[in-house]
């Protein structure tokens, strides 16, 4: 409704309130309150005619339509990240993008550097999202492990992040399985300091003992400052004894503690790095191809650096409770990328800063997401052939001839039987047979 047309429908309105009778007239402002909006005090104002509907002009449009369209560009070649934390870094993702992807008019450059966190969410309001695969959920799971009474269980939470220094590091798994735990597959290692929140992922096949060690290891490589404590759930891929004796020779002067069972938030920092860095980059995809871990240990460098150098995060830094009684009130620091806390930090070294600063120097953010994106791709494709010749197997793979490949279980591919589903089993020929009289 324009602010012709309400000024007209306000006066028709007014002239029928004054007219009408004691109980018409409340009919009149319920009416009025639905049609426009307005709360009902000021309702009553304008149809009393003690105050006046009138046009304001405002300000006027600053962002035109060629800064949103920029803006939107801008935006999901950063990866669509939360506006508070694209208002920190549009200056470097504007500059790069001029350079690299299409020109910027200066005009339109110093606007979106000058536009605030708010201004993009309203523009951005409705703009789908591009992620490269979904976020969702990923429900951790343990074994029973005999050396859990020997590591201590605690909270991985007891003193906040903003509270201890750098080196406070948990780390924790989830599983490239595409929603089926059967068969064998890629797990993601997690693991991020609390500190600065500096965060490196690297693959481990099948979540044993011995290649989830080397992903740790391979993590261990490039974490910039001296790790004193190491927090992990009760999962057995870090509760085991391959990695209790190999412990000290990766991390000399730190000590290994343990979550309580079921207590989730004991992990919280690195939970929430599952989500935002590891599940943000694969999605609930499946991986199941041993010969794709040079490619995943590639991604994995790329998309680590990305994270720790190019995207801003927030720590928190009160936690209050409300009077009432009723849950908390937050508060956060400014939003900076794990590269910045980390040379803010006087515990690292001078050396390690210097080292930290001149491979910043060397990176593009939107040039090292591209490379990211690229590489996946080409995972992606490789696994969709390996999934094919799964599911069509080659003539006489189900008789066991020469060159037929061994499977000890069906394909992980092949999905279960479940509740209102009837079994499938692949015959000779790679097709799957769901009729109860074939399966005879």
């Amino acid at each position: 409704m324009s602010r012709g047309a309400t000024n007209e429908y306000i006066g028709l309105k007014r002239r029928a309130n004054a007219a009408a009778k004691r109980s018409k007239r409340r009919l009149i402002l319920a009416e009025v309150c639905e049609t426009t909006g307005y709360s009902k005090d000021y309702a009553i104002r304008l149809l009393s005619g003690s105050r006046k509907f009138r046009e304001r002009k405002g300000r006027g449009k600053k962002f035109d339509e060629d800064v949103a369209k920029f803006l939107v560009a801008v935006w999901k070649e950063a990866g669509c990240m939360c506006t508070t934390y694209f208002k920190t870094v549009i200056k470097e993702w504007v500059r790069d993008y001029s350079d690299r992807v299409a020109v910027i008019p200066p005009r339109i450059a110093e606007l979106l550097c000058e536009m605030s966190a708010s201004t993009m969410d309203r523009i951005l309001k409705g703009v789908k999202r591009e992620k490269s695969g979904s976020i969702q959920r990923n429900r951790r799971s343990g074994v029973n492990n005999a050396l859990k009474n020997a590591i201590e269980c605690k909270s991985g939470e007891e003193t906040m992040a903003c509270l201890v220094e750098p080196g406070d590091i948990q780390v924790d798994t989830f599983a490239l399985c595409g929603g089926s735990m059967a068969d064998n597959f890629f797990w993601i290692l997690t693991a991020t300091d609390r500190r600065t929140q500096w965060t490196r992922i690297s693959p481990a096949w099948n979540r044993g003992e011995a290649t989830t060690l080397e992903a740790l290891r391979r993590i261990s490589k490039h974490i910039p400052f001296k790790v004193w404590s190491i927090h992990s759930d009760n999962g057995g891929e870090t509760i085991n004894h391959h990695l209790i004796r190999n412990f000290p020779e990766l991390f000399p002067a730190a000590h290994l503690t343990r979550s309580r069972p079921y207590h989730s938030n004991d992990n919280a920092h690195v939970e929430e790095k599952n989500r935002h860095v590891g599940r943000e980059l694969f999605g609930e995809r499946r991986i199941d191809c041993r010969e794709l871990e040079g490619d995943l240990i590639r991604l994995c460098d790329i998309w680590s650096d990305y994270y720790n150098f190019c995207r801003p995060c927030k720590m928190l830094v009160s936690k209050e409770k409300k009077r009432d009684g009723k849950g908390f009130v937050c508060k956060y620091d400014r939003p900076r990328t794990p590269y910045e806390r980390v040379l803010e930090e006087p515990s690292v070294s001078e050396e390690e800063k210097s080292r930290l600063k001149a491979k910043k120097a060397g990176i593009c953010a939107l040039e090292l997401r591209h490379r990211a994106m690229k590489l996946l791709k080409r995972i992606c494709r490789r696994q969709d052939e390996f999934t094919k010749e799964v599911r069509c197997p080659p003539p006489g793979a189900g008789d066991g001839s020469a060159g037929a490949p061994l499977r000890g279980a069906p394909p992980s591919h092949v999905p279960c039987a479940g509740r209102g589903q009837r079994e499938k089993t692949p015959n000779s020929t790679g097709q799957y047979l769901t009729n109860a009289k074939q399966l005879k």
